[in-house]
């Protein structure tokens, strides 16, 4: 405390430092909270691919859209696929005294996937065919 005020020194957005290609996360943020308050918003967690466009000499990477997280609990996040690959980042509240985030990358089968979608309606359809050519 400085002359009866609070300084707030806020926890600079967390930016994971690795490249993502699967499109299901899931995502903790813990912090202190004090005894006598609940909270329960935990920040937003950014995605940001790259567009390839050069401005001013450096490279654009662009946020698509910020989903709010919720604290002491675990998040599922599941972002469209609009790019082969993409990175995150989180931004916590400003008063935050400090922050834990932990983000895991969902690394099976991705049954939401337009591929295996279309690969199971030509099996469907191979199936059919071959029931009336063998009639």
């Amino acid at each position: 405390m400085q002359n009866g005020k609070y300084l707030i020194n806020p926890i600079p957005e967390i930016v994971v430092p690795f490249v993502l290609d699967k499109f299901i996360l899931a995502v903790s943020v813990e912090t202190d909270v004090p005894a006598d308050s609940v909270w329960r918003f935990a920040g937003y967690i950014n995605q940001k691919i790259s567009t390839g466009l050069v401005i001013g000499g450096v490279h654009d990477a662009t946020t698509v859209r910020g989903r709010p997280l919720l604290l002491d609990q675990i998040n599922l996040i599941i972002f469209q696929k609009i790019s082969t690959s993409y990175a995150v980042s989180i931004k916590v509240p400003r008063w935050f005294p400090r922050a834990s985030v932990n983000v895991w990358e969902y690394t099976g089968v991705d049954d939401t996937s337009e591929e295996i979608l279309l690969s199971q309606e030509f099996a469907n359809i191979n199936f059919k065919l071959d029931q009336l050519l063998n009639n």
